[in-house]
């Protein structure tokens, strides 16, 4: 005998308001360590030439400086909210800053370290793995100086709780 058997499709829906799942702060920092790590990288082999080698050794898109930089802040914020293993880039921005607050320079807070990140990130077109690793320990400073300078920390952070991924 045929025996017909209907089933009806799984419900899609976003659970509790998260567009990605469940992701979290320290999932979001190894994405974009990731693509950081992917996308100014240099395969192994290719020596920098275009079209150079087989398919294998290709970067299918490679991040500009100002997306290095941008993806960089927006890691080093993410970092220092995950916490365990990425306090690293915490670390970084701090001794960065006692370098120069530390009284070497006279009297400089971390406003002026601030500053001069930005003046670093906004007049030089760093290569962009150095503009990543720039964006990373501005987003420390950044985050401690405060002010104007935190916006970019509160922006990230505001907008992955509004995405549910934070």
């Amino acid at each position: 005998m045929f025996t017909q058997h209907l089933a009806a499709a799984q419900e899609i829906s976003v659970a509790g308001g998260r567009i990605l799942g469940t992701v979290g702060a320290g999932g979001i920092a190894t994405a974009l360590t990731v693509i950081l790590v992917a996308g100014i990288r240099e395969p192994k082999g290719s020596g920098g030439a275009p079209g150079g080698g087989g398919k294998k050794g290709r970067i299918r898109k490679k991040l500009t400086s100002d997306q290095a930089q941008w993806t960089g802040v927006a890691a080093g914020t993410l970092y220092m909210t995950a916490g365990s293993i990425w306090t690293v880039g915490g670390n970084l921005s701090d001794a960065l800053a006692t370098v120069f607050t530390g009284g070497g320079f006279g009297s400089a807070g971390m406003g002026a370290v601030s500053l001069g990140l930005a003046a670093l990130m906004y007049f030089r077109e760093l290569t962009p793995g150095k503009a990543a690793f720039t964006g990373i320990l501005a987003a420390g400073v950044w985050a401690k100086a405060g002010g104007l300078w935190g916006l970019p920390q509160a922006l990230i952070l505001t907008g992955g709780h509004a995405l549910g991924i934070i």
